[in-house]
């Protein structure tokens, strides 16, 4: 049996007004670009790139604030691949994909990056100049 895309993001009621998804793989992460590989193509001809990147972050946890900072994977391919090897290393970057082993016979999660873009610099305030 095909499984659809409609069927990969359900959402179902679970007693009363919370949900539940089903079926949803999608993450989204931002980060700072620490690593890459260099770009190379597989025997089909489809671009690949491997990449670090460092999260940081602040978040409420059980009503506890908490400090996250960590390193992940990143994985992408085709045209992503060949966009994300133009990005110098120490930018920021907001990631959209989804995890996934690296490979089939692998058990180590990577974000498989399908979008990617930097964030804008927050805007800075400009001194007032008497000339």
């Amino acid at each position: 049996m095909r499984r659809t895309l409609a069927s990969v993001s359900t959402v179902r009621e679970c007693e009363g007004s919370s949900t539940v998804l089903s079926n949803v793989n999608h993450v989204q992460l931002s980060g700072t670009l620490i690593e890459r590989t260099a770009l190379r193509y597989t025997p089909a001809g489809i671009a690949v790139i491997e990449a670090q990147l460092q999260h940081l972050s602040q978040t409420v946890e059980a009503g506890m604030g908490r400090r996250l900072a960590f390193a992940f994977g990143a994985i992408a391919l085709g045209g992503i691949a060949k966009e994300l090897a133009e990005v110098n290393l120490g930018s920021d970057l907001a990631l959209s994909g989804f995890l996934a082993p690296r490979s089939r016979r692998s058990t180590r999660l990577l974000v498989h990056v399908l979008e990617f873009r930097r964030p804008a610099a927050p805007a800075t305030a400009s001194a007032d100049r008497n000339d």
